[in-house]
């Protein structure tokens, strides 16, 4: 009977314990104070966006829990989110149903505690979802044949990408000094069509927009001197008439040019100057015949002087070929980047090497006779992209600027 009246006080101790032990688990974890962990990937700083944007969000709280997670652009409402301790939530935004521009996405997480701790992550970045504009002025857009044409072609933003297409050629434009501002040269030849050809333009933003553009480019009429009978020796026209000759001067002056090309940084300054002193015996463009029965314009300006007449670069540049021609002579090519290119040829000296830098009014060999020449004189060629044109045009205006 003694034992039955103990009873009563066993049932209690038997809840109470586990209640005790349960208590001490939950009310620490009640009273935390430490945050949960959160990471955010998906977005970098000061990038532009355009489109789906999807964002990979973890969070996690060991005690108590997770009590909330939200992500919440700029001032709008937060979007709560579903996530586990062990999984990463992905979260996609349309930048569409926003306006372009500066935005900012603010992700929050909260535990379980009685404090209600959290975790912020907050990042601005920029809504671009609309094509670049672009502009060229007008009168940019007419040349002549044998001249050099300047595209100078305004974007309304910052590009990634810019290319053009002219005369079924690339036609690489540069950035400028000028915001947004974008240059390139081609050259115009000499029998061009005089008509209006398409130019294409296709650029692309930060954020991956893309435009494409076609502008008219209008080709005059030059007119060029027209005479002269050039007689050659029975040796210079066997020269003159062996192709193998011409395609081997022309292999390597092609190659020359073609590290023009490959330049994309501006080596020249302001305008480039005449290269000799002498007398002009045959401008850029003059249609001639030469006793071979051979009739075609001239690729060149020709200044004539006495044999030893100092020859100095027009321009700021980088040696290319210093060689002996079959039809050229003596001949030098400068690089002045960004596809601009001069020959200086028949020299009876070379005082510069392939691969040297030199400097506007440098001198870099003297005036002869060399190749397929009939007097002292100095033949100078431009060739911008692979085409001859005037180089008087040259001297005559900066390049630089529109």
């Amino acid at each position: 009977m003694k034992s039955l009246g103990k009873a009563p006080i066993l049932i209690p101790l038997l809840v109470i314990i586990p209640l005790i032990g349960l208590g001490l688990y939950v009310v620490p974890n009640l009273f935390d104070t430490i945050p949960p962990t959160l990471t955010v990937s998906g977005l970098e700083k000061a990038k532009q966006y355009r489109g789906s944007l999807t964002l990979t969000i973890a969070a996690l709280d060991e005690k108590p829990g997770l009590g909330s997670l939200t992500v919440q652009i700029d001032d709008t409402p937060p979007i709560p989110l579903n996530s586990t301790p062990t999984e990463s939530t992905f979260w996609v935004l349309q930048t569409t149903e926003f306006a372009d521009g500066p935005h900012k996405v603010s992700v929050t997480a909260t535990d379980r505690s009685l404090y209600k701790n959290q975790k912020h992550y907050t990042l601005p970045f920029y809504i671009d979802n609309t094509p670049p504009k672009l502009h060229i002025p007008p009168e940019i857009l007419r040349v002549g044949q044998g001249r050099t044409l300047t595209l100078f072609l305004q974007a309304d933003e910052p590009l990634a990408a810019i290319e053009g297409k002219l005369f079924d050629k690339s036609a690489t434009l540069y950035p400028t000094s000028s915001e947004n501002l974008y240059r390139s040269f081609l050259g115009v030849g000499v029998t061009s069509t005089v008509k209006n050809y398409p130019l294409t333009v296709n650029a692309i933003d930060l954020a991956g927009n893309e435009t494409e553009h076609t502008f008219q480019v209008e080709v005059n009429k030059t007119k060029f001197a027209r005479g002269g009978y050039i007689v050659l020796s029975p040796q210079k026209q066997q020269i003159m008439m062996d192709r193998s000759k011409g395609r081997e001067d022309n292999a390597k002056r092609g190659a020359a040019y073609a590290k023009a090309n490959e330049e994309a940084k501006q080596l020249w300054e302001g305008r480039f100057i005449r290269p000799t002193e002498g007398r002009l015996t045959s401008p850029f463009g003059k249609y001639r015949e030469y006793s071979t029965g051979v009739r075609r314009h001239h690729y060149g300006t020709d200044i004539a002087n006495v044999v030893g007449t100092p020859i100095y670069a027009s321009n700021r540049g980088i040696v290319t070929l210093a060689d002996r021609l079959h039809i050229y002579g003596n001949a030098v090519i400068l690089n002045h980047g960004q596809g601009i290119s001069t020959s200086y040829n028949h020299l009876s000296e070379i005082h510069v090497k392939a691969g040297e830098r030199v400097e506007k009014g440098q001198q870099i060999g003297l005036m002869g006779a060399t190749g397929q020449a009939t007097g002292s004189h100095l033949h100078w060629g431009m060739v911008v992209k692979g085409v001859a044109v005037a180089p008087e045009e040259w001297t005559e205006r900066d390049f630089s600027s529109p």
